[in-house]
């Protein structure tokens, strides 16, 4: 019997899991999938015989991936098909993708580390702040800023991807692109950063002085 229940409640459970994974959970999915496996390992291995048509397969490949991105927030809000599990899993494949292209680059000496660094270490921040404001009750939604800001990104490592030329230094115009994407990245993601910790101090204030006020209402 209790073998029977336990089989009953896996059933179910498996069930609603996949009655909530629809098409724009499945591209997140896809996301999540392509960005842990497949990306990273034909980045690091075809990347270093730096081909000019092979670059732009795999420049291609990164941007089809990371346009999912829009692509399933997009479906989601059009065709009403906004849920729980997709606001859960849309960030993880969204860091999963940022992490595993910017390593892998790093790896095959295609960007510089302390770069790395900055862009990673400022995701890790922003998730520092959202869990802190999940513990205490403080909403810290995404800015537009924050969109901008991976947009750039995007833009900054599909150059970085294709660019054949980076011996050349500023004699090639990939190079130039690359490092003016690589600064607005940078620079977008240090801002965005500033401007989420001062909202969620912020939001942190309203919240004491809600409480503050209901205790002395009390």
């Amino acid at each position: 019997n209790s073998y029977n229940s336990q089989k009953l409640n896996i059933e179910s459970n498996f069930s609603m899991l996949s009655s909530r994974i629809n098409f724009p959970n499945f591209l997140t999915l896809s996301r999540l999938f392509f960005s842990t496996t497949i990306l990273p390992v034909f980045l690091v291995f075809f990347l270093p015989y730096n081909l000019f048509w092979l670059n732009c397969v795999l420049a291609a490949f990164f941007g089809v991936i990371s346009f999912t991105d829009f692509l399933d927030g997009y479906l989601a809000r059009r065709f009403n098909q906004e849920t729980d599990l997709g606001k859960v899993l849309d960030p993880i494949a969204d860091k999963f993708l940022l992490y595993a292209t910017l390593l892998s680059l790093v790896y095959i000496h295609k960007i510089y580390f302390y770069f790395a660094i900055i862009l990673i270490g400022r995701e890790f921040f922003i998730a520092g702040l959202r869990e802190a404001g999940g513990v205490m009750g403080v909403y810290l939604p995404v800015s537009y800023l924050g969109k901008l800001k991976t947009t750039f990104q995007n833009i900054f490592l599909l150059i970085a991807i294709a660019n054949p030329y980076q011996d050349l230094g500023i004699k090639s115009w990939f190079n130039i692109n690359q490092w003016i994407f690589m600064w607005v990245s940078i620079l977008a993601s240090l801002f965005s950063a500033y401007i989420y910790y001062n909202n969620f101090l912020k939001n942190y204030s309203l919240s004491l002085s809600k409480n503050l006020s209901k205790k002395e209402d009390d």
